[in-house]
C-alpha cells in the first residue's frame, strides 16, 4: 500500500518538478527475456502513436540499434502478467503507477519483475509522491512516468459554438446542457460501456469532488476499517451517474455503445462531448475533419464551482523488464524516456501533460487546464492507484455495466466494491 502521507495529492508535486487501456502483444518477438537480436529493443505500450513517434530519436543516438513497438488493445493485463511469469515480456514495458491491477509498479514490482532504476541520474527529478507510486514497496523506484493523467469531459467546440452552448461548470449547467444538446437533436455526452474501461470515468471524475478533495486519506481508511464504499460519497456519485442517464444526457444503449463510435460522433458532432481521458483529444483528433477543435474541462459534481477537483495521476510510465537480456540497452531507453525534451514530444503525441518537463513549457490547451488545477492544489489521484486488492476495479466495471442494465442498484454495486476491497 502506498503511504497515506504521500499517495494522494500526487499530481502537484510532480507537475512542479516536471503526473485508455493498452495490452502488450502476445508474445515478446524480438529482445525480450527469450532472447533475440541484441540490437532490438523491443517495447510493450498501452496504444496509441505517442511511443511510435519518439522512437526515431533513440535509434538515431544508437547507431544499429532498432526499435519495434509491440501494441495490442486488448486483455493488457492478462497477457502482460502471463508474459511476465512465463519471461517473454518485451525489454521495456509500460506499467501503472501504485497498485490496482497485475501490471501496476507494486503488484509486478514487488514479485520482481521489473529492474530497480534507483540509481540512474534521471531518478533524481521524480519527487517523493510520484516516487511512491513508481516504487516497490521496498522503495525501488522501477518506472519513469511520461504524463500527469486527467479525466474530464471532452467537447466539440466547434460544434458547441454552432448551438450558441458553453461548457458547463457546475452539476445544475451539467443537466441543463444535456437538455439544450438533445433539443437539438445532438447527444450530449457519448457513452460506450461495452467497452468495460470507460466504466470507471464518471466516477473517477466524480468522486475527485465528492470524495477525495475533502478525504484524501479515504483509501487509508478503508484499509483501516473506517470507512466503506457504501458509506461515502462514492454513494452519490453513483446517483448522479444514474440522474445523468434519466435526464437524457446519454446516447441510447451505452452497454451495447462501444467506445469508438463516442468517438466517431464527436468527430462528427453528432455527440457533443464525453468524459474521458485528457489523451483521448489526441485520440479523437487525430482522425478528425481539418478544423476540428476539441475543449478539455474539469467535470463538476456539484453546484459550486469552486469545489471541483480534477481526477489527475501519473499517467503512462516505464520500465524495465528484470528478465530482459537487453537491461542496459533497456536501462538507456528509460533515460531517453526521462529527458525533457522526450517528454514533451510524447506528451504532445498523446495529448497530455509531460510529467517531467523540466525547464521547458508545454504549449497545449490541456496542459493549460492541468496546470491551473495543480496550482491551485485542486486534484485528487485515481481511485484504483490506492485499492490494495486487484478485483476491486473489475467489480467496479462490472457494476456500472449492471447499473445501465437494470440488473444492480447502487447499493448492491457498491456492497461488491466493499466486499472486494478487503479480500
Amino acid at each position: 500500500m502506498l503511504s497515506s502521507k504521500t499517495r494522494h495529492r500526487v499530481g502537484a508535486v510532480v507537475l512542479a518538478t516536471a503526473l485508455s487501456a493498452t495490452v502488450l502483444a502476445g508474445c515478446s518477438t524480438g529482445g525480450g527475456a527469450d532472447g533475440g537480436d541484441e540490437n532490438v529493443l523491443t517495447i510493450g505500450t498501452n496504444g496509441g502513436n505517442a511511443m511510435k513517434g519518439i522512437i526515431a530519436d533513440f535509434e538515431a543516438a544508437h547507431e544499429g540499434v532498432t526499435v519495434k513497438v509491440q501494441d495490442s488493445p486488448e486483455n493488457y493485463q492478462q497477457v502482460t502478467a502471463t508474459q511476465l511469469t512465463g519471461g517473454t515480456a518485451p525489454d521495456v514495458l509500460q506499467v501503472y503507477p501504485g497498485t490496482g491491477n497485475n501490471v501496476s509498479v507494486k503488484i509486478a514490482g514487488d514479485k520482481g519483475f521489473l529492474a530497480d532504476m534507483s540509481a540512474e541520474e534521471w531518478a533524481s527529478s521524480i519527487p517523493d509522491a510520484a516516487r511512491d507510486l513508481l516504487s516497490t514497496s521496498d522503495g525501488e523506484l522501477v518506472a519513469v512516468p511520461m504524463t500527469f493523467s486527467s479525466i474530464g469531459g471532452i467537447y466539440n467546440q466547434g460544434a458547441l459554438d454552432e448551438l450558441g452552448l458553453a461548457i458547463p461548470t457546475t452539476w445544475s449547467e451539467v443537466l441543463q446542457f444535456c437538455s439544450d444538446a438533445s433539443a437539438a437533436g445532438k447527444v450530449p455526452f457519448g457513452l460506450g460501456l461495452s467497452d468495460t474501461w470507460t466504466t470507471q470515468l464518471l466516477p473517477y471524475a466524480l468522486t475527485a469532488t465528492l470524495v477525495y478533495a475533502d478525504d484524501p486519506d479515504f483509501a487509508q481508511q478503508q484499509v483501516d476499517g473506517a470507512a466503506t464504499f457504501s458509506d461515502s460519497g462514492w454513494q452519490t456519485a453513483l446517483d448522479k451517474y444514474l440522474e445523468l442517464d434519466a435526464a437524457g444526457c446519454f446516447n441510447g444503449s451505452p452497454n451495447g455503445t462501444p467506445y469508438s463510435e463516442v468517438q466517431d460522433g464527436i468527430r462528427s458532432g453528432d455527440t457533443l462531448a464525453t468524459v474521458s481521458v485528457a489523451a483521448e483529444t489526441s485520440a479523437i483528433a487525430s482522425t478528425g475533419p481539418d478544423g476540428l477543435v476539441l475543449t478539455y474541462a474539469a467535470f463538476p459534481a456539484t453546484d459550486d464551482e469552486s469545489t471541483t477537483y480534477l481526477s489527475a495521476t501519473t499517467g503512462p510510465s516505464f520500465a524495465v523488464n528484470a528478465k530482459s537480456n537487453k537491461v542496459d540497452l533497456a536501462t538507456e531507453f528509460l533515460a531517453f524516456l526521462a529527458s525533457p525534451e522526450t517528454q514533451i514530444k510524447y506528451a504532445d503525441l498523446y495529448g497530455d501533460t509531460a510529467a517531467l518537463p523540466g525547464d521547458l513549457v508545454q504549449d497545449s490547451q490541456v496542459a493549460e487546464l492541468v496546470t491551473s488545477f495543480v496550482t491551485e492544489n485542486k486534484i485528487s489521484t485515481w481511485p484504483d492507484q490506492l485499492w490494495p486488492s486487484t478485483t476491486v476495479q473489475p467489480t467496479l466495471f462490472d457494476g456500472v455495466q449492471a447499473l445501465f442494465s437494470g440488473q444492480d442498484d447502487v447499493a448492491g454495486v457498491l456492497s461488491k466494491m466493499d466486499a472486494a476491497f478487503v479480500q
